[in-house]
């Protein structure tokens, strides 16, 4: 009887208990999605749990009376850990620092994710290694007190570049430095982040005949600065740059016409001169009519087609060599090119010569202005509407047939080459287009 009388007993208070969890669930929902004060009240009085009231205090308006109630839970260091990374992250450090002692190494990822300097200043009072050292200089304001500790230690060339670009004690690192025999990298990298020192750096990178793969790094600038950059590029012209440095100076823009007219000088082939046409944003065409003059593969001859203003050019040796069926769509849609259309046209066997497209487009535009709610950009059909190509298949039913067999755009194209440009334009441009039609 006893027994039962425990076991019921023990019952209850797990139902009651798992009711109340759920309660509480259901309580924080309200609260973080509607900011609903009465749920709040009414969690209160629930005891909440910190995991719970951490819940509150990212997600609700209650943040600050969810905070006190908080820190009167006695949270572990973890937990407290865990609301730093909300609203109340100065608040959480604080309570943190001053009632626990969390380790360097935790204080340290801290550091990285909330650049604090308070944590900062608090391991700079625990020993801290060299490692840690440089994650205060790299993360906070409190570079100078991190570089003085380090410079009373011995240190590597990298710790003192990192002095040298972080912090206000250059002169002392800089001198160490010397003494060591910094390497080129290392003298590029100060230049590249060290304003202060960007010329005694130089200078002594001068002396040291870097390499014109050690100079790109001030070219390619991958620090953002751009520091030194045209007066890198000089010199590496200087020094008989191969075709790759001279195709990597003209995409990074740097004397790319004198880059350019040395790399002429060279004699590069189609392949080399392929990147520039296909990656760089200037002497595009410039390669292109070199490419063209260097016998291209048809790959290359695709990508002039693509990428550069010789669209014409490039077609007419195109259209003599074989093509896939796509191939042939893209240079009509690309250049307007009148053998590929007739290559296409034989090869799907669509008969152009029934189509009077300056007829056709005058009466596709006529339906369309008188209808302009069915004109639809986004698709090539949908339901009674179409976009531009669209409509003009849905009038032909021999391109009805090619789209069915090859694609909507080939069938578009055979029907209206001269207007390609507006198959996917916006309905603004297309109505406009239409109108003077």
């Amino acid at each position: 009887m006893i027994l039962k009388k425990l076991i019921l007993k023990a019952t209850m208070h797990s139902m009651i208990l798992n009711f109340n969890n759920r309660l509480k669930d259901y309580l924080i929902n309200l609260i973080v999605r509607e900011g609903d004060s009465d749920a709040w009240e009414l969690l209160k009085t629930r005891n909440p749990t910190c995991a719970e009231l951490d819940r509150v205090i990212r997600n609700s308006p209650f943040i600050d009376e969810a905070w006190e109630l908080f820190k009167m839970q006695s949270p572990t260091m973890d937990q407290v850990i865990s609301v730093i990374y909300s609203d109340k992250k100065k608040e959480a450090i604080s309570f943190l620092l001053q009632n626990y002692q969390p380790e360097n190494e935790r204080l340290v990822r801290l550091i990285r994710d909330n650049r604090n300097d308070d944590l900062a200043r608090y391991l700079l009072l625990q020993d801290p290694t060299q490692q840690q050292l440089h994650c205060i200089l790299d993360y906070t304001s409190l570079a100078d007190e991190a570089a003085e500790i380090l410079l009373k230690q011995p240190l590597e060339n990298g710790d003192l570049v990192s002095v040298i670009g972080k912090s206000n004690l250059k002169d002392e690192a800089w001198e160490r430095l010397l003494k060591q025999n910094p390497t080129n990298k290392e003298l590029i990298l100060i230049i590249s982040h060290s304003t202060k020192e960007e010329e005694r750096a130089w200078e002594q990178l001068l002396k040291q005949e870097p390499t014109n793969e050690e100079l790109m790094d001030l070219v390619n600038d991958y620090s953002g600065k751009g520091r030194k950059r045209i007066e890198a590029t000089k010199l590496i012209l200087q020094q008989d740059p191969d075709i790759e440095t001279l195709i990597h100076i003209i995409d990074n823009d740097q004397l790319a016409d004198e880059a350019f007219e040395l790399l002429k000088s060279k004699s590069p082939n189609s392949e080399d001169l392929g990147w520039l046409i296909w990656r760089a944003n200037i002497k595009v065409n410039e390669a292109a009519e070199l490419s063209l003059k260097s016998n291209p593969t048809k790959q290359q001859l695709l990508e002039i087609l693509e990428n550069s203003d010789l669209h014409e050019e490039a077609a007419k040796i195109l259209v003599e060599i074989p093509l896939e069926i796509s191939e042939l769509a893209h240079i009509v849609l690309v250049s307007n090119n009148e053998k590929a259309l007739e290559l296409l046209s034989e090869r799907v066997k669509f008969e152009r010569t029934k189509i009077d497209e300056q007829i056709f487009v005058r009466e596709l535009a006529e339906k369309i202005i008188n209808n302009p709610e069915l004109l639809d950009v986004n698709n090539w059909h949908n339901g009674d509407k179409h976009c531009f190509g669209g409509w003009a298949i849905a009038q032909n039913e021999a391109a009805q047939k090619v789209e069915k067999e090859f694609s909507s755009e080939i069938a578009a194209i055979l029907l209206l080459p001269s207007y390609t440009h507006l198959f996917f334009a916006d309905r603004e441009t297309v109505l406009e287009a239409l109108k003077k039609v």
